[in-house]
């Protein structure tokens, strides 16, 4: 999909300080640590109950506190039921909190002002069958009172940065999932907004539709939005994601950048084959500290350098499938269920 003529390998466009020099990403995080940061969204102690009746009650959130800067994407993880829903709904202004508080671009939750900064893309969008995108988006540019050729012009950058404008005549009625899920991104940024709301964005979308997304949302950050991502593939969120909280059970277990988050032990390495045959296994068992599986992934672990390269090289040369050599680092999905244990959830998330 073409981002307005910018390819994919210039969607992170380098920033630049006050002065106007260009800074590279260490340099730019290290300029925001020590900077007055701005916060997209701040929470205090926010906590949601619901109660059911007959003096029962299911927790939502419970005390939660969260930071999300100005410009970062921010993704929010947690199995079913741990309160991802609830939040999204909360910062909306959609439901109102039992207890604590919270601010949306600098205003409490629930503001006119701050709503008319946010978009916000729901799991699974529902949009009426009869339109179809140029009437949709102009119904809900007109909410935001957008008229005339400035609206129009808009519902057209917007069909084209979702590849939707050649398809623009289509009912919604015959939209494939990974159409209304386009569409529902470009809703969502109809009233060019400072702070987004994704929730799923790749829901129903084949591999090349999930990359044009993800394009998407990079280049959105370039241009110093804030978004705020809600997914359960946590294989899309590791690449992109600035920061991540995990949920479970209604309460904030483990936050941090994804570099904090992924890191493993130091000065140890590793090697990942794909389905090792027997011989490779045995020799990884041999010269490895430990071994561990995932999924049909073997993952030895080293404590020199120098052994994990040359044992690499050995093994690819003897055609095994290796994926990976080089510094132990944990995968999201690791980190979640360090932090999460194996719990699951039978109810919806609420």
């Amino acid at each position: 999909m073409s981002v307005r003529g910018v390819a994919a390998s210039d969607v992170e466009r380098p920033r630049s300080d006050r002065d106007g020099r260009t800074l590279t990403h260490g340099a730019y995080a290290r300029v925001r640590e020590v900077a007055d940061i701005a916060l997209a969204i701040r929470t205090e102690n926010l906590t949601k109950i619901y109660y059911l009746g007959w003096g029962q009650r299911h927790v939502g959130v419970k005390d939660l506190s969260l930071e999300v800067e100005e410009g970062q994407i921010f993704g929010l993880v947690g199995p079913n039921g741990s309160g991802k829903t609830t939040t999204l709904k909360l910062l909306l202004g959609l439901i109102f909190p039992t207890s604590g508080n919270a601010e949306v671009l600098g205003e409490p939750i629930g503001s006119p002002s701050a709503k008319a900064r946010v978009g916000y893309l729901p799991e699974g969008p529902y949009f009426y069958e009869h339109l179809n995108a140029p009437e949709l988006l102009r119904m809900y540019g007109s909410l935001f009172g957008m008229r005339g050729a400035e609206l129009e012009a808009r519902i057209q950058e917007l069909l084209e940065l979702v590849d939707m404008w050649e398809r623009r005549d289509i009912r919604v009625a015959n939209y494939s999932r990974g159409m209304r899920q386009r569409v529902g991104v470009a809703q969502a940024l109809i009233n060019d907004p400072d702070l987004l709301f994704f929730d799923e964005p790749t829901s129903g979308l084949d591999p090349i539709g999930a990359k044009d997304i993800r394009e998407v949302i990079l280049r959105l950050r370039g241009e110093g939005k804030t978004i705020f991502l809600c997914s359960h593939l946590l294989k899309e969120m590791e690449p992109i994601c600035d920061n991540i909280a995990i949920l479970a059970r209604g309460q904030k277990v483990m936050q941090g950048s994804v570099e904090e988050l992924l890191a493993g032990q130091e000065k140890r390495y590793r090697i990942e084959v794909r389905e090792p045959d027997e011989k490779t296994l045995q020799t990884l068992k041999e010269q490895a500290l430990e071994i561990k599986w995932l999924d049909e992934i073997c993952r030895g672990i080293f404590a020199e350098r120098d052994t994990a390269f040359k044992l690499a090289a050995e093994l690819e040369d003897s055609g095994a499938h290796l994926l990976d050599v080089g510094p132990d680092r944990r995968t999201l999905e690791e980190a979640f269920i360090e932090a999460v244990g194996e719990e699951s959830a039978d109810a919806s998330d609420l």
